[in-house]
Order: structure tokens, then sequence, then C-alpha cells
């Protein structure tokens, strides 16, 4: 091992090190799946998203990109809050290939992440990132990992992803590998998902008047592949934060134009 990459692993088990009850939590995420919420299970084997496996999310288009983040960041929201005390890597890959700023910890937070709970790391090279990912898996210390990369990557190929998989089931670790708007040319995700967005719910209003809220984040997903089970269903799924759930949405609204259990909680 060189210098520069002993220097990476000790760096991330320094960071780890500092959350309190970061050890290793393999025994805890080593098997089973996460619930999504409806109506992504359904169509899952076992009823959500396997823990220990490799997934690729992708946008249809290049406009998209921010959605696809979105949607990338409630499913690490869900793993994140089945390990509390766990933290969550967020490799960030290279700003120039993916056109797109940096992370925004108030926007996290509004999908539920906890931006304390981040551990940040920019490789230089995508074949750096790979490495460190495929590293930090094995650790078997995080409550997900989040990688972006390019689809069109000369790194990413088949050998990569497999070694990915592998790791990721050593560790007992959930990858999602936000590939922008290109897919892999081939891999072994065990699934892969391409979303696009779509126009958010109406902000809640009450007795007629806006309550200043912003509505659900919304999007066009579509299960491309699944291991173990048929792909290329889509849905309309929109985004509860409060209950850290997808679901389908709810066009069944109240008199006022909010959501009668919404309505309950307001004034409850």
């Amino acid at each position: 091992m060189s210098r520069r990459s002993a220097g990476l692993i000790a760096e991330l088990r320094a960071r780890i090190a500092s959350f309190e009850g970061g050890g290793n939590i393999v025994g805890e995420s080593a098997s089973g799946v996460m619930p999504l919420g409806a109506p992504f299970d359904q169509a899952l084997p076992g009823g959500g998203l396997r823990r220990n496996a490799l997934h690729e999310v992708a946008t249809v288009n290049y406009r998209d990109m921010g959605a696809g983040v979105g949607f990338v960041a409630a499913l690490a929201a869900q793993f994140a809050s089945a390990q509390p005390s766990a933290p969550l890597l967020w490799c960030e890959g290279g700003r120039g290939s993916l056109d797109m700023g940096g992370l925004y910890g108030p926007g996290l937070a509004a999908f539920g992440l906890d931006p304390a709970r981040l551990v940040l790391i920019s490789p230089a090279r995508e074949v750096d990132l790979l490495w460190v990912l495929e590293e930090a898996l094995k650790l078997g210390a995080f409550a997900a990992i989040v990688g972006e990369i390019d689809g069109r990557a000369k790194a990413l190929d088949l050998v990569a992803t497999r070694r990915l998989q592998l790791a990721a089931e050593e560790g007992g670790t959930p990858l999602l590998l936000f590939t922008g708007h290109e897919s892999a040319d081939a891999s072994v995700a065990v699934t892969r998902w391409r979303v696009a967005a779509a126009p958010s719910s109406s902000p809640p209003r009450f007795a007629g008047q806006s309550l200043g809220l912003v509505g659900r984040p919304r999007w066009n997903a579509k299960l491309e592949r699944c291991r173990g089970a048929e792909g290329g269903a889509t849905w309309l799924v929109e985004w509860d934060v409060g209950r850290q759930k997808f679901s389908a949405p709810d066009r069944e609204l109240g008199d006022s134009g909010i959501r009668r259990e919404e309505m309950l909680e307001l004034v409850g």
C-alpha cells in the first residue's frame, strides 16, 4: 500500500472514530433490506432495497441532475435513520465531469440527512474515488456510502463494479452510486434507477392562506434493472421527510388544499 493510500485510510478511520458509537456495525447491516415505502417495496425482492449491495442511480436528462442528487439523498437518509449512531460517507466526484456545485447542507437537511453525520471526501481522480469507495465499504462502519462518478468514466467498468459489489457484501454496507445522466456501460449493480424531476406537490394551505412552505419533492422513478425481480416499472413518487418514506402522491386533499393528516399535525 502506498503512503498516500495509507494516509487516506488513516484519515477515514480517524473521522469515523470521532462519531459516538461509530465502531464496526457489520452485524447490524450485513443482511436484510431497507423498506423504501410504497410503491417501491412491492416491486423489490424482500420488500425493500438490499443493504449489502451496490445500487446505481442515473438521471433521464442532464437537466434532472439536481433531482437525481435529491433522490440519492433521500435514499441515504433512509439508511442513515436505521443506524443513527453511524456516520455516512459521501465521495464527491469531479465537479467538472458532472458540472454541478458542491453539496448544500440545508438542502440535505431538508431531505432528513443531518450534515453533521457526513464524512466528505473529494478524490482527485476517478480511479482514486473508486478505491476509496471499495476500502470504505470493507470497513463496515458507515450507515451508507454515496459515490458520485460520471457514468462514462473509463475507470467505471465491469471489473470495478464487481469489486464494489463484493466489498459491499463484505462490509454489509449499501453503496449508492450516482452516475449523473449516463449509466455505466457495464455494471453488476443489484438495482439501477433512472429518475427525472417531476412537479412538486402544491404547497400546503390552511383556511385559504399559504403556510409559507414548499411542496414535497417528486420524481418519475424507473427501476431499470433489479436482480431477482423484473425491472422496467416507472412510478411517480414523492418524499415524506417526516416519515422518511417514499409514497405515491395522495391526490385526495381536504377543502383547504392540505392533506388531512398534515392538517391534524399542524393543529394538534
